[in-house]
């Protein structure tokens, strides 16, 4: 929640504390990403979002030099806030834009981080600029931004939109600030076929218009596509993309590196490849999280499969990333029932144990903001699946059926491949028979549950 202008002039900050300032502010991810920043730091501090109307960002940038030790700033205060402040850096003077503020010695200094977001996506897909021929989509503040970028390190930049005379003054402004740089202005009927790398600053295909794209083809040769879009993490125009031919990236790492510089900025905060790594999977986590109540309208996250899948192993993790809690649906009926799996099927049978599994699904069904790793045969009653899917989104986990046999050779838990003396052959037997509703109740099937590709999953998936 965010402070409003009145409760931030009476808060005491109890210690060091940071905040961002805009209007509206609601929806910011600010205070989330850098409170898991400060947590992987160990820095004992606190970060919050206060709602400034436009008319009183002087007096909030006033009280912020008195009570903060940083703020950043987003719409409709980063150009504003330039005359406010005591020193503005230079390239956030350039683009006449600040999106982080420090406070030293008494003095307010601006800084613009969204370009070295930017910057830090492209090192880390080894992209170069120099001599490149570069498409910026768009005009306004983050595509400025990006374009002063490329033009800086040497790119051939072409600029197109909608809005040819918006286009052209972000033309004359980065020409002013970089007389020698090549930088031409296009319709989109005209965008040359040789074009390298294309960069998207415009809000098209943003979450809820997930279908809307500034382009509806891709040049031939082009070999990289940026789109600062991070919601959904596959745009519309990233999936324009050839898959074999051009890299593509969304704007999550962006969001992640841009608050790594204000902390750097703040404190000189440093943080490790594998720290940013964690940051940019728990972003992503958050956003399948946002995305799985705005978009597919569910609560929950459910994952089937037969047993030895690794439902269990991907739950966890996906329930750490996601910020949701872990329930394993067979734990969860053991602990109900106060008897093993093994135990019920001896002294009940197999349907009182599928009865009280029921019972045990619309429980767990009616939770929030968990995920749920179903037991292998939940699915084989449409009753279950009809309660799982009123508030889960389904993932079926469908690692090769040589990976299952491994996994299942040790295990002596599973009363129905004790029926013969063969458990290989009972499993193939079992897996056959359920593999194909699997696949068909769930909403995506994910091949891979190696957790290297757990980011991947939860970001093309939900």
């Amino acid at each position: 929640m965010a402070l409003t202008m009145e409760q931030f002039r009476i808060f005491t900050p109890q210690r060091d504390t940071f905040a961002i300032f805009g209007w509206p502010i609601e929806h910011t991810m600010s205070p989330t990403l850098h409170g898991m920043m400060f947590r992987q730091l160990e820095k004992s501090a606190d970060y919050i979002a206060v709602a400034v109307p436009p008319g009183e960002l002087p007096e909030a940038l006033k009280l912020a030099a008195e009570k903060l030790c940083g703020v950043n700033l987003t719409i409709p205060h980063k150009q504003a806030a330039i005359p406010l402040l005591d020193e503005v850096d230079q390239s956030a003077r350039d683009l006449g834009a600040v999106n982080t503020v420090a406070f030293r010695d008494g003095r307010s200094i601006g800084y613009n981080t969204d370009i070295l977001g930017f910057s830090e996506s492209l090192k880390k897909d080894g992209v170069r600029l120099r001599g490149k021929k570069v498409l910026l989509l768009g005009y306004g503040g983050a595509a400025a931004g990006m374009g002063y970028h490329c033009i800086r390190e040497g790119a051939h930049l072409y600029i197109t939109g909608r809005n040819l005379e918006k286009a052209e003054t972000l033309r004359a402004h980065l020409q002013s600030c970089f007389p020698s740089g090549r930088i031409d202005l296009v319709s989109r009927r005209r965008i040359p076929k040789d074009i390298q790398i294309i960069v998207n600053g415009t809000p098209l295909g943003m979450t809820p218009h997930e279908d809307k794209k500034p382009l509806y083809f891709l040049p031939h040769k082009t070999e990289y596509l940026f789109d600062a879009i991070y919601n959904p993490p596959v745009t519309a125009l990233m999936k324009l993309a050839h898959p074999r031919r051009t890299l593509t990236r969304d704007g999550a790492y962006m969001l992640v590196m841009q608050g790594v510089h204000a902390e750097k900025i703040w404190f000189g905060a440093q943080f490790t490849e594998a720290q940013t790594t964690t940051l940019l999977r728990r972003v992503y986590g958050m956003m399948a999280a946002k995305r799985l109540r705005e978009v597919r309208g569910r609560q929950n996250i459910a994952l089937c499969g037969f047993m030895g899948a690794g439902k269990t192993t991907v739950g966890r993790k996906l329930a750490r990333m996601c910020g949701m809690t872990f329930y394993d649906a067979d734990i969860y009926l053991e602990q109900r029932a106060g008897q093993s799996i093994s135990e019920i099927f001896a002294t009940k049978g197999e349907q009182a144990f599928r009865n009280l599994e029921t019972e045990c699904l619309r429980e767990l069904a009616a939770k929030e903001g968990c995920v749920i790793a179903l037991g292998g045969g939940a699915v084989l009653r449409p009753e279950n699946v009809e309660i799982i899917k009123k508030s889960c989104y389904l993932l079926h986990i469908d690692p090769p059926l040589g990976r299952i046999i491994k996994n299942l050779s040790y295990s002596t838990s599973r009363p129905l491949l004790e029926k013969s003396g063969d458990k290989n052959a009972e499993i193939r037997k079992l897996y056959n028979a359920r593999k194909d509703i699997y696949r068909a109740v769930a909403d995506r099937s994910i091949r891979s549950v190696k957790i290297s590709t757990l980011t991947e999953l939860v970001a093309k998936s939900i």
